[in-house]
């Protein structure tokens, strides 16, 4: 488990099937703007998420150190399952705003990892 815990190839792949499943989210929902895309999500999308959730849990079980900005994608997480709930025609919009902006902080995570990753010797 030391060699896990020390593998920066490890580090890497996890931290680019992070930013795959975050942009994938995220382009999803800067692309869609009806009221139907953003209340009732496609498969692909919740596979998105889950995978972006697994491997965040396993990156905490595999690297034991906690770094202030890992817990930022529950901002993402809640921006995905906020408009599920409360979107409605009136709110369309503002939902759709918090829906893109809020998606963002999936990918905000990702970054700092690969300049702490990159800072280390």
């Amino acid at each position: 488990m030391d060699k896990l815990k020390n593998s920066k190839i490890l580090r890497v792949v996890m931290l680019v099937a992070m930013s795959i499943f975050a942009g994938m989210v995220v382009a999803y929902y800067w692309d869609n703007d009806s009221l139907e895309s953003i209340k009732y999500l496609p498969m692909r999308v919740l596979i998105f998420v889950f995978g972006y959730i697994l491997i965040q849990i396993s990156k905490r079980f595999v690297f034991r150190k906690q770094n202030w900005w890992d817990w930022l994608y529950y901002i993402g997480l809640i921006a995905v399952i906020l408009p599920v709930y409360f979107v409605s025609d009136t709110s369309l919009a503002t939902f759709q705003l918090v829906a893109k902006i809020g998606t963002i902080f999936l990918i905000i995570p990702v970054g700092f990892d690969l300049v702490q990753l990159f800072k280390e010797k």
